[in-house]
């Protein structure tokens, strides 16, 4: 049987407004997402994983998007200050 799917791909994804990162791992056409608190800790995470599936190193996406706190999650957004 020929495997059809691309090969596995890991990618770190960083925000602009927050250190958390995030490690993708692609696999046969799913993708499993691991939440890290800091940059340095998804990097090791990422090698982990390329060393698991044989891949030479993580792709870094570029800092993207997430300009507007309405586009990040609730627990990303800065504290709302009331007026009084």
């Amino acid at each position: 049987m020929i495997d059809k799917f691309a090969p596995p791909q890991v990618f770190i994804r960083r925000h602009k407004a927050s250190k958390i990162c995030d490690v993708v791992v692609s696999v046969r056409g799913q993708e499993i997402i691991l939440r890290c608190p800091d940059y340095s800790q998804a990097l090791k995470w990422a090698r982990l994983e390329c060393k698991s599936y044989k891949i030479p190193q993580p792709e870094i996406e570029p800092l993207n998007g997430l300009d507007h706190d309405e586009e990040l999650p609730l627990f990303l957004r800065a504290p709302e200050t009331t007026q009084s």
